[in-house]
């Protein structure tokens, strides 16, 4: 993966889903000094890239995502897209969000696209 995607930021957040796809609630963290500190959205941009760490109801293990992109923010609440995780992760998302036809781009965006309130 190139550097300049190599995000400094981590959201951290417990997802429940409604009918318009994947929400969580968490937390911000920014990774840049040697102890993560708590971070607000407004230091988050459209176009920033940040790893996500989600926690499913009744798991112990958490899904990682390596990259996804910022889409928006807006009081309090930030809409990101997955961009990259590992197969295992991906389908575990995928089976959490409930998708049945994974061909059809509008249920893939439901998994792909998190609204996370922060």
């Amino acid at each position: 993966m190139p550097s300049a995607l190599l995000s400094q930021t981590m959201i951290e957040c417990i997802l429940s889903k409604d009918t318009e796809g994947l929400m969580g609630e968490g937390c911000i963290y920014d990774l840049s000094s040697s102890s993560p500190t708590i971070s607000q959205p407004e230091h988050l941009h459209p176009g920033d890239y940040v790893k996500l760490r989600l926690w499913l109801p009744e798991e112990n293990v958490c899904v990682f995502v390596e990259l996804a992109e910022v889409q928006w923010i807006k009081n309090h609440w930030i809409n990101v897209e997955v961009l990259s995780a590992s197969p295992g992760d991906q389908a575990r998302l995928r089976k959490f969000a409930l998708i049945e036809n994974q061909s059809s781009p509008s249920s893939r965006r439901k998994c792909d696209r998190i609204l996370i309130h922060a």
